[in-house]
């Protein structure tokens, strides 16, 4: 087991630069409308704070405000490995876990269906979770619309994972949970169970 250490392995996770762009265009009309029209009410009433029309710039103010940090999760998320430090970045925070000494594990979720009823069928958009004692809990969705990670970051995922020695239920749940990507590594279209 070698962990990599030329520098930070970017993880294919987080938005691709085609749903970035198109994520600022459609973030445009709801940002730049709500400014507008709240420049307009402001000229209107000629910043008056007691007339009633500004009453209408705060819902508008609210919603610029969402796709603002809607946006910014899209454009800043992403993940890193360094070592075996995993550093997962979003739209304000910076989180980081070593996997060799963090607690792991995968799931994935029920289907659905388009009646929305459960269909019985795993999902095979499979998350990685892991939590160091006493820190924060990080996921990384390990499957995007049509392919697991690439087989060399899943790999190195697992890597990362058996660098440490653990013991009890935690070395079985690690030992299970590298297993696995090893093997989603080898053969994509593994069922996840």
């Amino acid at each position: 087991m070698s962990i990599s250490s030329h520098g930070p392995l970017k993880l294919s996770v987080g938005a691709s630069t085609g749903m970035k762009i198109a994520a600022i265009l459609l973030a445009v009309p709801f940002v730049g409308f709500p400014l507008f029209a709240i420049s307009e009410i402001g000229r209107a009433v000629e910043l008056s704070l007691d007339d009633p029309s500004l009453i209408l710039t705060l819902p508008l103010a609210l919603v610029m405000v969402v796709f603002l940090i809607v946006l910014l999760g899209v454009l800043r998320f992403r993940a890193e490995m360094e070592g075996s430090v995993v550093e997962v970045h979003g739209a304000f925070t910076t989180r980081r876990v070593d996997l060799a000494r963090a607690r792991v594990w995968l799931d994935s979720f029920p289907e659905c269906s388009r009646a929305r009823d459960l269909t019985g069928h795993r999902l095979p958009y499979l998350y990685l979770y892991a939590q160091e004692p006493g820190g924060r809990k990080i996921l990384l969705r390990l499957r995007a619309a049509h392919a697991f990670l690439p087989p060399r970051e899943l790999g190195a995922l697992a890597d990362a994972i058996e660098s440490d020695h653990r013991t009890g239920q935690d070395a079985e749940r690690a030992s299970r949970t590298a297993d696995l990507l090893r093997r989603l590594s080898a053969d994509p279209a593994l069922k996840v169970p």
